[in-house]
């Protein structure tokens, strides 16, 4: 009788509307519409029939902020190289844990709670079938490039909201969200996968190192000097400085002001100005353009070496010059024969010293 009354014409007309369907349509969309119904009845014997499934590619940000603290988030690897995350939202989550508790799943609300590490026990079997069951049909129709989890495996544990932003590498993620409707209308879920989108092109594992390493190093902060000018002053008059003491500069260097950044390595010239009230830096020129500063970076020590090798081979030529000019110096005699040297005789005993006499007390304060 409740199986008829969750099923009646009257709750499906007061039921909220269905998800709008995404770009999901076609074959991947077939397959999902099969697999997903099939698994439940086949492990839990839970009625599952697909809604919508939705296809986006978004930035690791808008990954970040598309989660809630009510949603299971769960890691998941492939062959330890590429991460993305596994989503089960409150929905999903409720009626999984109802139907294997009460062995039905129910038309009450879901409650807004953070999910726990039991939550995730609870799930897996369910989830790790509709992943492996999707995966190798996907594989064998052809179809593993368009499911974006396909060879993904599901970690053990849950992550937290801010565990997750500091997991996930910046980029781009392939998201695939599936709702889902469970137990003949009684609850609506969302199953949700976010992988990386390059880890579709099935690279070499140093061009994917390179790949996640280069948004890291592209946020680092690079700390820049703007100088003004370098000059000398005698050591006894720098010791003299103090508070007041005026140091007269060369007008000229307001225009010819230099970047630099990673201790003196020039990065731009400029000219020293303001906007707002503030000073401010107007670039003018690369480092390489004014004449005279050594080169950016790697090529500023490749010209020192270069220059540094051929100062070498012009010194050591210079020397061989210097030697082969010297005459050559007379033989010296040879030391005559000093003969043999007497012995040493032996030396005295000492007398033995007489008694010191006592030392008398020292006078009392």
């Amino acid at each position: 009788m409740g199986e008829l009354a969750r099923g009646s014409p009257l709750k499906r007309r007061l039921a909220p509307p269905r998800p709008v369907r995404g770009v999901g349509d076609g074959a991947v969309e077939a397959l999902l519409r099969v697999e997903i119904p099939r698994a439940a009845d086949q492990l839990l014997a839970m009625q599952a029939d697909v809604q919508a499934v939705t296809l986006s590619t978004m930035e690791q940000c808008a990954v970040v902020s598309a989660l809630g603290r009510s949603d299971l988030i769960c890691l998941m690897s492939r062959e330890a190289r590429d991460v993305g995350l596994l989503v089960v939202d409150i929905g999903l989550l409720t009626a999984l844990v109802e139907v294997q508790t009460l062995g039905q799943v129910t038309s009450v609300p879901p409650k807004e709670r953070v999910p726990t590490k039991t939550d995730a026990v609870v799930v897996s079997d369910m989830v790790d079938k509709w992943m492996a069951d999707i995966a190798r049909v996907a594989d064998e129709v052809g179809l593993a490039r368009d499911v974006p989890f396909s060879g993904f495996v599901r970690e053990h544990g849950i992550l937290d909201l801010r565990a997750v932003a500091l997991t996930l590498d910046p980029g781009q993620y392939r998201s695939m969200r599936i709702t889902i409707e469970l137990g003949n209308e009684a609850k609506i879920g969302v199953l949700t996968f976010f992988v990386p989108a390059q880890g579709a092109g099935g690279g070499s594992e140093d061009a994917s190192l390179g790949a996640r390493l280069r948004p890291h190093l592209m946020e680092a902060e690079a700390a820049m000097d703007a100088i003004l000018t370098r000059f000398e002053h005698p050591l006894q008059r720098v010791l003299g400085l103090k508070a007041g003491d005026v140091l007269p500069l060369d007008p000229n260097c307001l225009r010819r002001l230099q970047l630099e950044v990673c201790e003196d390595v020039p990065l731009a010239q400029g000219r020293l100005g303001q906007v707002n009230g503030f000073r401010a830096v107007r670039l003018t020129g690369s480092a390489e353009a004014s004449a005279g500063r050594p080169p950016f970076f790697g090529a500023s020590l490749m010209a020192s070496a270069e220059g540094g090798a051929s100062s070498t081979e012009e010194s050591t030529t210079a020397v061989h010059q210097a030697v082969s000019g010297i005459e050559d110096l007379p033989e010296l005699p040879d030391l005559p024969d000093s003969g043999e040297l007497p012995e040493l005789t032996e030396l005295p005993d000492l007398s033995e010293l007489p008694d010191l006499p006592e030392l008398p007390d020292l006078p009392r304060s």
